[in-house]
């Protein structure tokens, strides 16, 4: 089930790829979606989001265009958790162990499409399970522990 709440950003400077991606994410349940068409716009957005982004998805042209290297900004950037790039140019979208899972950054050479789009939020939308449940057959003392134990789940960059 997709996180209602996972603000995604799409940069793209031809509007058919963006309406196309926002199109897929909407398909899979994701609707936070900001779409921007050029690096000025990426670049305003992301310096003045109040919270940060839980994905970009962008075309690395975008950023070439504007002399930015899009995967190195990204990296440094604390303002995006997740980055899925792409060049203008079928699609696999790399396997990445849960343990690396944190910051996830992929490059593709192409525009991805709904296959590749519904792997990778597959890997970046699964929760993490930060504490465990106490089972209801625990001792005296499990009622106490249950209410400082829960499952709580993180997107927020480590």
């Amino acid at each position: 089930m997709p996180n209602k709440k996972m603000r995604i950003l799409i940069a793209d400077e031809h509007h058919v790829q963006l309406m196309q991606i926002e199109k897929m994410l909407n398909q899979m349940g994701y609707y936070r979606i900001a779409p921007v068409q050029s690096f000025v716009e990426l670049l305003s957005i992301v310096q003045s989001a109040l919270e940060p982004f839980h994905l970009l998805i962008a075309n690395t042209d975008l950023a070439t265009h504007a002399g930015v290297d899009l995967t190195r900004f990204c990296g440094e950037s604390p303002q995006i958790q997740h980055a899925l790039l792409y060049e203008t140019q079928y699609v696999m979208v790399p396997a990445v162990p849960a343990n690396q899972r944190k910051s996830v950054s992929v490059c593709l050479p192409r525009l991805p499409d709904a296959d590749a789009l519904q792997t990778f939020m597959q890997i970046i939308d699964s929760p993490v399970v930060i504490g465990q449940l106490e089972s209801p057959a625990s001792s005296t003392r499990a009622h106490a522990k249950r209410r400082i134990n829960r499952i709580e789940t993180v997107f927020s960059r480590h």
